[in-house]
């Protein structure tokens, strides 16, 4: 049996080129959901930021994996974030995946965490998701891992509101998770439930927004039993994550924050 009392936070941010003037709301917006997270029952913690798990080894191989408690993995953030170019979200969110895998694979079931949450932030419009959407599929009907996704948008298109869940919505699925139709087109993209998914920005309060929001999902998905509906994100956190960009037009052409 796993260790049903335990959670595996797994948490991928995007840090292409085009989120560099986000990348200040991104890091503090994630640094506080680390300190949400940490207290007497603290989640294990992945945490991949950059080309630490996103890369590839000489043999083909990707980087372990190494789960610490919540409060060290906000020690080990970086203070300033730059922007990188490497592997967009789509690759780096399949990536973290092999790595998490991997690792729990390769301990005894009684170590093992009851639940495994993850949460991709970046931008979800970028590149052929089917690599990635098929594996998140696997981890969902195998595993009952549950997923939530902010996608980070330059365009400020809103995700629109919720609608009641359809009460059949999980009825003969793996993970029930409370489904919505007219969801944001990323939660298609990468086979994640619409109610786990909010479109923040392009302003950085919207960023801000959205990670509060996450931090108050992963909780509630902490709380839950594997494949027990999880409650989605509201209208007021999607208003309040559709946020504009105020800067300066000259900023926004040289993508400076």
């Amino acid at each position: 049996m796993t260790n049903p009392g335990s959670t595996l936070l797994a948490v991928h941010l995007d840090r292409s080129s085009m989120l560099r003037p986000l990348l200040p709301a991104l890091r503090a917006g994630l640094a506080d959901l680390l300190r949400a997270q940490a207290g007497p029952d603290e989640p294990e913690v992945v945490l991949s930021t950059g080309n630490d798990l996103t890369r590839s080894l000489a043999d083909g191989s990707h980087p372990p994996a190494v789960p610490v408690p919540a409060q060290e993995a906000l020690a080990a953030l970086p203070a300033k974030l730059r922007a990188l170019d490497g592997p967009d979200l789509r690759t780096g969110a399949h990536r973290l995946l092999d790595a998490v895998g991997d690792e729990l694979a390769a301990r005894p079931e009684g170590d093992r965490p009851g639940r495994v949450v993850v949460l991709l932030v970046g931008e979800a419009a970028v590149g052929d998701t089917a690599a990635v959407r098929e594996r998140i599929a696997h981890q969902q009907a195998a595993y009952a891992w549950e997923f939530v996704l902010v996608d980070v948008t330059a365009a400020g298109v809103p995700a629109g509101p919720a609608e009641e869940p359809d009460a059949a919505a999980g009825e003969g699925s793996a993970v029930a998770v409370k489904q919505r139709a007219g969801g944001p087109a990323a939660a298609a993209r990468f086979g994640i439930p619409a109610t786990a998914t909010i479109t923040a920005g392009p302003g950085r309060e919207g960023i801000t927004a959205a990670l509060t929001a996450a931090a108050s999902f992963v909780g509630r998905a902490r709380a839950a039993a594997p494949r027990e509906p999880v409650e989605g994100f509201t209208d007021d956190e999607r208003a309040a994550a559709d946020a504009p960009d105020t800067r300066p037009g000259w900023k926004k052409f040289l993508r400076i924050a």
